[in-house]
């Protein structure tokens, strides 16, 4: 009879040993999943990127500067070529009657 009581004890251990990991990972599972660990990890990793940056900043600062001028006048890419596109209309502004403008229209004025 202790033969048919050990399978079952043994088993027994083999569940409760098996609950107990399980019941570890789920916690370790929450505690990863949380918002707020979640948000930590986030933040921390934010924080040590951009000290890299700041650090490769500060060991090339031709190239940073560079790279904000190239920024500056992509933002600022419209005003800038306004500012070219009415210099050239000022100054070179084509009489209405002249021979190419004739050339490229028929005789009433309309694009041939």
């Amino acid at each position: 009879m202790s033969d048919a009581v050990d399978p079952v004890v043994v088993a027994q251990e083999r569940a409760r040993m098996a609950r107990a990991r399980l019941e570890t990972s789920v916690a370790a599972l929450r505690e990863r999943v949380d918002p707020r660990t979640i948000a930590r990890n986030a933040t921390e990793g934010l924080r040590e990127q951009g000290e890299a940056a700041a650090a490769a900043a500060r060991r090339n600062p031709g190239i940073v500067a560079g790279a904000l001028a190239v920024a500056g006048l992509l933002i600022a890419r419209r005003p800038v070529l306004a500012l070219f596109r009415r210099r050239r209309k000022d100054t070179k502004v084509a009489p209405k009657h002249s021979i190419t403008h004739t050339a490229r229209e028929g005789a009433k004025g309309k694009p041939q």
